[in-house]
C-alpha cells in the first residue's frame, strides 16, 4: 500500500510530544507507522476533546475503574472497535481486539487490523490507567 493512502503526519513520541530531528526540523512519519500513530491518537482521545470534531475519539476511558466483568470487557472491545471502524483506511472485517489486562486501575488490549489494499495485519498493544491521568484530574 502506498504511503500516500496511509498518510503523512508529524511524529509524536509515546507521551504525545513532538519529535525534533538533529537539524531542528519536526520529524514526520508516513505509511504504516502513520496509520498506527493515528489509530493510537484516535483511541486516546475522548469524544468532545476536539472542539471542531466533537465525535472524534473513543469512549474507552469511561471504563477506568470498571470491574472485570464479561459486560465491561464486551463494552471495552465495542468502544475500541467502533472507534477504529471510523478510520476509512481500515478493512472493516479485519479488526480483532483481545483484552490482555482488565484490572480496576489499568486496562490493556492487543489490537490487530489490516489496512485496505493490504494483506499484512498491523498490531498494537495499548493500555490506560490511573497512573496516566494528570494530577489535577485525580
Amino acid at each position: 500500500m502506498t504511503s500516500e493512502y496511509l498518510g503523512t503526519d508529524i511524529l509524536f513520541d509515546q507521551d504525545g510530544d513532538l519529535l525534533v530531528s538533529p537539524t531542528g526540523d519536526l520529524t514526520i512519519v508516513s505509511g504504516n507507522d502513520c496509520l498506527l500513530q493515528d489509530i493510537r491518537d484516535r483511541i486516546e482521545t475522548t469524544p468532545g476533546d476536539l472542539y471542531s470534531h466533537p465525535d472524534w475519539g473513543c469512549r474507552i476511558k469511561e471504563l477506568l475503574g470498571a470491574l472485570d466483568t464479561p459486560l465491561n470487557r464486551a463494552l471495552a472491545v465495542r468502544y475500541l472497535k467502533l472507534s477504529i471502524l471510523n478510520d476509512p483506511r481500515i478493512k472493516t472485517d479485519s479488526i480483532h481486539i483481545a483484552v490482555l489486562n482488565f484490572e480496576n486501575e489499568y486496562k490493556e488490549f492487543k489490537i490487530r487490523f489490516t489496512a485496505r489494499n493490504s494483506t499484512t495485519p498491523e498490531s498494537l498493544v495499548w493500555g490506560f490507567g490511573l497512573n496516566e491521568l494528570p494530577l489535577e484530574s485525580i
